[in-house]
């Protein structure tokens, strides 16, 4: 059985890209172990998966870091930690031998997922990465940054992506555009909707 604690330490090995998966199943807040994770130690915070620091998880490690003798430390990490700086480290030459090696690009994207940090993801960055990676990613987002623009491109890209869509979020567009991707994706579309959706697949939604 998991708790906050073990999972704090699963996290120190730096390998706990399934983080949210782990939570989510365990029903512990990945919140909490953010928390701990981040209490322990600076060194630490820079083993957890991007998508775990969040507003809040980054506002408790300023305030514990940025200050003192930790502070020079923590500005290289959090520097390191943004989109911008991660994907600039690919030269031209080189991204394009990875757009002629589809998994070697897939993994390159992916550890540009998991390593940016969730307080300096935008719309842009996130569509990048559904179409880079995985539309799947949608389920590790944290929910203030889940929104329609980011679920119609990922339900686009594989309609089973569906079940991973906030129920409030599931629209009759969205899910339109998720059965027309694929039509298994009417069984993660809400009951009082599917008739619609149905009546709605023939339609092409900009």
């Amino acid at each position: 059985m998991f708790d906050a604690s073990l999972l704090a330490e699963y996290v120190k090995t730096g390998e706990a890209y399934d983080l949210s998966d782990l939570c989510r199943k365990s029903d512990i807040s990945i919140k909490q172990v953010a928390q701990i994770v981040v209490a322990s130690c600076l060194d630490e915070v820079d083993k957890l998966p991007g998508y775990s620091m969040t507003s809040e998880i980054f506002e408790l490690a300023e305030n514990l870091y940025s200050i003192g003798e930790s502070r020079r430390h923590w500005q290289l990490m959090r520097n390191r930690h943004k989109p911008s700086y991660l994907e600039s480290r690919l030269s031209r030459e080189a991204s394009k031998r990875l757009g002629l090696d589809p998994v070697k690009g897939k993994r390159h994207y992916a550890n540009i997922y998991f390593r940016a940090w969730a307080i300096f993801w935008d719309e842009e960055f996130l569509n990048r990465m559904i179409h880079k990676v995985d539309s799947r990613i949608i389920a590790s987002l944290p929910e203030e940054l889940i929104t329609k623009k980011i679920c119609l491109p990922a339900v686009s890209k594989s309609g089973l992506t569906l079940r991973y869509v906030p129920v409030l979020l599931r629209s009759p567009v969205v899910c339109t555009r998720a059965v027309q991707n694929d039509p298994a994706a009417i069984a993660f579309t809400p009951g009082h909707l599917r008739d619609q959706v149905r009546k709605l697949q023939t339609i092409k939604f900009d």
